[in-house]
């Protein structure tokens, strides 16, 4: 029998307590999470531990949700009155003493938006008891993150420090511009490019990528595969450190459909160093888990046979390189969306404060990629150079995308058009 690893003092955030060093060879590793045990000794073990819970129905349920072939939940409105006020009622049971009661109290608007609701909702299978303890770790985040005064706001990028900002555009964990096969977004990871940096940094820049995705919150839906990429190059050189804080903080606080993982490593040592965070994954999540062993193009045919093919990530050429094209474009047009709105809520604002101005339902703004102007004119001005809000993020938008066409295949190149 296997003698459990010796540990210093745990850590904990926001209510989560892990060990303070990574797991170190096959020796089993006992965590506390969320007040239950577990102990991971390797990846099937954890696997058949997640299975015993579950009814053959639910395992084929999730097993569904993997291969993309799950059927599309349909909810009348009546239905989903229903589960807002069960969600409502679990919130009073759970608020007291809480960020979120925190900011209900600063703005009962904003804590409870119904997107923001609706989006915990479907990626929790519509289980309100589930959704109002997520929602109540968001706010805690939030607040722990960014302070009290996030509480009644979105967070944006004036919110992020020079350091957050550097950390976020690594290309550690960042989307690819493209979805898979069944039409899901894909969520990429690339642990060996991260950089030692304190852990509250990586959650900032994390929080603002995935409560700012549109697709997160809007299109949740469809779900989110993630891809977990430690091959070669990409190996974790940082021992695991700082992954079971992210983990945490990705399954239990965010709005995050996970409809399948590939976890794809090249030596069986990194596998070991990732059991302590696959057990930390709801039993749900752990059937839909696949991990795939080889080299790039091993890992990137088994990849394939899944519906996301290379083309979908930001590695080129022979040598596998990353292409952080996307990524950083992703940022800036997020930053100029979030100075596009709030050009539009101050100007509403001052129509609003003047007595001779229009009503506010004469505006309209057809596009998001209007200048705040809504001047149509200056996207599509031929013959000339406009220079506009509107122009600079097409321009954008042609540079996220160029890539990807030039090695893409005939199908891919017609998604993009």
């Amino acid at each position: 029998m296997s003698t459990p690893v010796p540990f210093s003092k745990p850590s904990s955030y926001c209510g989560f307590t892990w060990p303070a060093q990574p797991v170190q060879g096959m020796q089993s590793l006992k965590h506390n999470i969320g007040g239950r045990k577990i102990v991971a000794d390797d990846f099937e073990t954890i696997l058949n531990e997640g299975m015993k819970h579950l009814t053959f129905d639910e395992i084929q349920k999730e097993q569904e949700q993997l291969h993309g072939v799950a059927d599309d939940v349909v909810l009348g409105e009546n239905t989903i009155n229903d589960l807002l006020l069960s969600l409502k009622e679990q919130l009073c049971r759970l608020k007291k003493g809480s960020a979120y009661e925190s900011s209900e109290s600063r703005s009962q608007a904003y804590a409870g938006n119904r997107d923001l609701e609706m989006a915990f909702l479907r990626a929790n299978e519509f289980d309100p008891k589930v959704s109002a303890e997520k929602l109540i770790k968001f706010f805690k985040y939030k607040q722990e993150l960014f302070g009290e005064e996030s509480l009644v706001r979105d967070i944006t990028a004036e919110d992020l420090d020079e350091d957050d900002v550097k950390c976020l555009l690594e290309g550690h964990f960042q989307y690819s511009p493209f979805r898979d096969r069944s039409g899901r977004k894909l969520c990429l990871a690339f642990p060996g490019v991260r950089t030692k940096r304190a852990i509250r940094v990586e959650l900032r820049g994390r929080f603002y990528a995935l409560a700012n995705s549109v697709e997160t919150l809007v299109d949740i839906s469809k779900g989110t595969v993630i891809v977990y990429y430690v091959v070669h190059q990409y190996q974790d050189h940082l021992n695991g450190a700082g992954h079971m804080e992210v983990m945490a903080f990705v399954h239990y606080a965010m709005p995050l459909s996970i409809n399948g993982a590939h976890l794809c490593m090249s030596s069986r040592f990194d596998s070991m160093k990732t059991n302590a965070c696959f057990a930390m994954m709801p039993y749900r999540e752990r059937v839909k888990t696949k991990v795939h062993y080889g080299s790039h193009v091993e890992c990137q045919y088994l990849l394939a046979s899944y519906g996301i093919t290379k083309g979908l990530l930001p590695l080129r050429g022979a040598n596998n390189d990353m292409d952080l094209t996307y990524w950083n474009t992703w940022f800036q047009l997020r930053k100029m969306q979030e100075q596009e709105n709030q050009s539009r809520n101050q100007l509403d604002s001052s129509l609003s404060e003047s007595t001779t101005a229009q009503p506010s339902n004469s505006l309209s703004y057809t596009s998001s990629l209007m200048p705040s102007s809504g001047n149509e004119n200056d996207v599509l001005c031929l013959g000339r150079v406009v220079k506009s809000v509107g122009n600079e993020r097409f321009h954008s938008l042609g540079l996220v995308y160029a890539t990807a066409y030039n090695n893409g295949s005939v199908k891919d190149r017609r998604k993009i058009v």
